[in-house]
């Protein structure tokens, strides 16, 4: 599969996820911050990732996305599935230089996660969910496949609820003069767990309750590596959870 993604491409999903980093907007900034141009949302891109997946899908499994190489606007891109043995392993690469290897991503068959009974549960209204729900089949229509569904919406309820707090904290971790840097933080990977109960079954979003979970991998002066988790958890078993890796780092201003 070849997809190019274009600047309304960006800023459709920025209205649909709230995803509206500088980054994917502003050349000068993304400039600053050693890229070429403005780049694609890397949840953008992880969503035709996933959905070219879904045939592969068919029990417990945990699926690792790693983001190589950021997606520049109107750039031509490859998907493609490869499968040895047991394992199904996707890439994604630039058309014109395919050894430029954007993203991977690989199924494991993997139980599901043990609910730490001390992590931190959050409230969901109704009216959010579905708002997100409605919005989501509003733009991205031919998405309705429950864990695609469910993965979208747990990346907006963490984004849209913790965003501002989360990336003022990251930020303020790194000790460099402002003046001087540009502070940014990027999407760098994602661990995602699929349970079977989600292959089979309608699920009520609504009756679903969340927690989400944040954890520092290091931190130096500069950098700051972070995992965001979010679950969503029916009765008292997990039955979907993401891990987003964050880098947050300094880039002296070019």
């Amino acid at each position: 599969m070849i997809k190019q993604y274009t600047h309304q491409d960006i800023a459709k999903w920025a209205d649909y996820s709230g995803d509206r980093n500088q980054v994917h907007f502003d050349k000068g900034f993304a400039v600053k911050n050693g890229l070429n141009d403005v780049i694609v949302q890397g949840m953008r891109i992880l969503l035709d990732a996933k959905e070219m997946m879904i045939p592969y899908i068919n029990s417990d499994v945990a699926v690792n996305f790693y983001i190589k190489k950021p997606v520049l606007v109107n750039t031509n891109i490859e998907y493609s599935i490869k499968q040895n043995k047991n394992k199904t392993r996707l890439i994604v690469s630039t058309l014109d230089k395919p050894e430029e290897v954007c993203v991977t991503a690989t199924i494991l068959a993997e139980p599901p996660p043990v609910l730490d009974k001390l992590v931190n549960q959050i409230r969901v209204s109704a009216e959010f969910i579905q708002y997100y729900v409605d919005l989501l089949l509003q733009y991205y229509p031919h998405i309705k496949t429950n864990w695609l569904l469910i993965d979208t919406l747990l990346f907006c309820i963490s984004f849209n609820q913790q965003k501002n707090t989360y990336f003022r904290k990251q930020a303020q971790k790194i000790n460099v003069d402002t003046n001087h840097h540009v502070i940014t933080t990027y999407h760098v990977a994602q661990k995602i767990f699929i349970s079977e109960r989600l292959l089979k079954n309608h699920i009520d979003f609504q009756a679903l309750s969340y927690a989400i979970n944040e954890k520092d991998i290091y931190s130096q002066k500069d950098s700051v590596y972070s995992t965001f988790t979010i679950s969503a958890i029916e009765e008292d078993g997990i039955i979907y959870q993401s891990s987003i890796e964050c880098m947050t780092k300094a880039s002296e201003i070019i």
